[in-house]
């Protein structure tokens, strides 16, 4: 059987990225090599035959200059050495215009002046001075020529010269861009193999903190650290997935269990505290509405924890328009009574009349925001509620006096069974879970809740949520 092909480790791509990464600059760096070779070769080349060609220019002009002497002084004194060495400047002449004609592209002008040479040659033994002199000048203007046809044909050179270095700058210039396009392509696949399974594997870290457990099924493509890395996140997901719902069946369980020998407890004590089952003296009586009131509070807890348990099993609102005079007046209703015992009063400020939202998360923001506001409130005050829009935003503002929260503690609170220092002024001691199902309910509703100052209360707790405009 064939074993799949093991994905390289993190380090190992790492370092093949780095070594494609070199590959362009590597070619690059031969490439300059190579044109700056090229171009310090023809630069020397032209100039050792610039230098040459000048020097054959210098040459032959002052070879001129020897004809002409060499010449005149040969029809005045007419002496074997003087014709030799006549013959010798010509011969020495005829082969540097030879090796210049070469290079040049003056065959003409070369032509007549080979021509001029040869009737020099010819005459010079037994012509006079006067019948020397035209063509002795002649020689000279067309050297002068020569020399002007050598020194442009330099400047030409010179020019061909820059042109080329230019055409090879401007086409490493092209390949530079090239590979350095190259490269940042290499540089960004090579990022593109690390940031998407790191992308994958951040997906799947939120997904397991979210309360859906919509984990992604694809698994990771990359490195082999990162790969293993996700499978474990994949385990670990599936074994919080089978933790929470074990949880979730506990919770159930245990709440439904509580509640029969609870009940039995709660008939119990009200039968001894009725004196049904006989009389009871001061200290039996003491006992049992010690009972009545374990009770009572473990009711309470019971309750709380399983409204807690209902929140986390609820992923999606359902949202829809509902009076907000009714919604508010509602709940108030229902704490009348324990707003009543302590003498609080609401004080109603509502500035929307319709919102768009899910009634049941909505309701037990405001129950659990007016139980904390009776209970840690100051007896007789008032408990200011109020309801309007900033901005794009509705925000739900419960505040009472009482004991101030410190900043530093503000945060904390909202998080499951964690309680203020501040003391509860009614019979029941808190579980810790109120306003943390108030931050839940609220960022299932897309907002937030949060302790803000204000000016006409010690505490005040507002709930952002995004505003819906009544479209009726």
């Amino acid at each position: 059987m064939r074993m799949p092909v093991q994905p390289a480790s993190l380090r190992q791509f790492v370092l093949l990225s780095f070594f494609m990464a070199l590959i362009p600059l590597g070619v690059l760096l031969w490439q300059s090599h190579s044109a700056l070779s090229d171009v310090s070769r023809y630069a020397i080349a032209e100039a050792e035959s610039s230098v040459a060609n000048v020097r054959r220019a210098e040459n032959m002009q002052k070879l001129v200059n020897d004809i002409e002497r060499s010449v005149l002084q040969f029809s005045i004194l007419k002496t074997d050495a003087l014709s030799q060495l006549a013959a010798t400047h010509l011969n020495n002449y005829q082969q540097n215009l030879g090796s210049v004609c070469l290079n040049l592209a003056q065959p003409v002008l070369c032509a007549q002046q080979q021509k001029q040479l040869e009737l020099l040659f010819d005459s010079y033994l037994h012509e006079s001075n006067e019948e020397l002199s035209p063509i002795l000048q002649k020689i000279r203007q067309q050297q002068v020529q020569l020399t002007q046809v050598i020194w442009a044909l330099l400047e030409q050179r010179l020019q061909q010269q820059q042109v080329y270095a230019e055409e090879a700058q401007s086409h490493l210039a092209w390949q530079t861009v090239a590979l350095v396009v190259l490269t940042l392509l290499m540089v960004l696949w090579a990022s593109a193999r690390i940031t998407a399974p790191v992308k994958m594997l951040d997906t799947m870290i939120r997904s397991i903190g979210q309360a859906s457990h919509h984990f992604p099924h694809d698994k990771v493509d990359g490195p082999r650290e990162l790969t293993e890395l996700g499978e474990q996140l994949r385990w670990l997901a599936s074994r919080l997935q089978q933790l929470e719902a074990l949880r979730l069946i506990l919770l159930r369980h245990a709440s439904h269990e509580l509640k029969t020998p609870l009940s039995s407890i709660r008939e119990g004590c009200a039968l001894l505290s009725e004196q049904l089952v006989g009389p009871l003296n001061a200290q039996q009586m003491e006992v049992v509405s010690l009972l009545n009131g374990s009770a009572d509070r473990l009711s309470v807890l019971t309750e709380q924890l399983l409204d807690y348990n209902k929140l986390l099993q609820q992923a999606k609102p359902e949202f829809d328009w509902h009076d907000s005079e009714t919604l508010l007046q509602n709940c108030f209703n229902d704490h009348a009574l324990s707003l009543q015992q302590r003498e609080q009063k609401i004080v109603l400020d509502c500035q929307l009349p319709r919102i768009y939202t899910d009634s049941m998360l909505f309701r037990r923001i405001l129950d659990n925001l007016i139980n904390n506001a009776q209970a840690y409130g100051a007896e007789g005050s008032n408990v200011w509620v109020n309801l309007r829009q900033h901005d794009k935003f509705m925000l739900l503002d419960v505040a009472n006096n009482g004991t101030p929260i410190p900043a530093e503690l503000r945060a904390k609170l909202f998080e499951p069974f964690q309680r203020g220092k501040a003391p509860r002024f009614d019979a029941v001691q808190g579980s810790g879970l109120g306003l943390s199902i108030v931050a839940d309910c609220a960022r299932l509703l897309g907002g937030l809740a949060e302790i803000i100052d204000v000016n006409y209360a010690d505490v005040c707790i507002q709930v952002r949520l995004p505003l819906v405009e009544d479209a009726v």
